[in-house]
């Protein structure tokens, strides 16, 4: 073997070490789940993968739920500003269905 992968071994070995002296780690190992998954590799490989993949979409989730919300807060910022600009409640504003149409009136008499 080269020295490089002796190295990246050696390497490799201290790492491995210090994970499995991880308390957290050996109290997991010692569990029923952690016996199963030990015996068990190709369920425990299965089972990253399926964590793994599924954190991709949830992930986008929460970023979406975070955007929106985000940006819903800002419209109403916005619109409350509007309206105290107009000297119109927001809920008089929320309430009527031709909102645009008398925004506009608004608009043009104050031009």
């Amino acid at each position: 073997m080269s020295k490089e992968v002796k190295e990246l071994q050696k390497r490799w070995h201290v790492v491995m070490d210090t994970v499995h002296s991880n308390s957290h780690v050996v109290a997991f190992m010692n569990s029923r789940v952690g016996q199963y998954l030990d015996d068990h590799p190709f369920a425990a490989l299965s089972l990253l993968v399926f964590i793994a993949a599924s954190a991709i979409p949830i992930a986008f989730f929460l970023v979406f739920v975070v955007t929106t919300t985000v940006l819903a807060c800002i419209g109403v910022i916005v619109m409350e500003g509007a309206c105290q600009r107009k000297r119109l409640p927001m809920e008089a504003v929320l309430s009527q269905a031709t909102f645009v149409t008398k925004m506009q009136k608004l608009l043009t008499r104050s031009e």
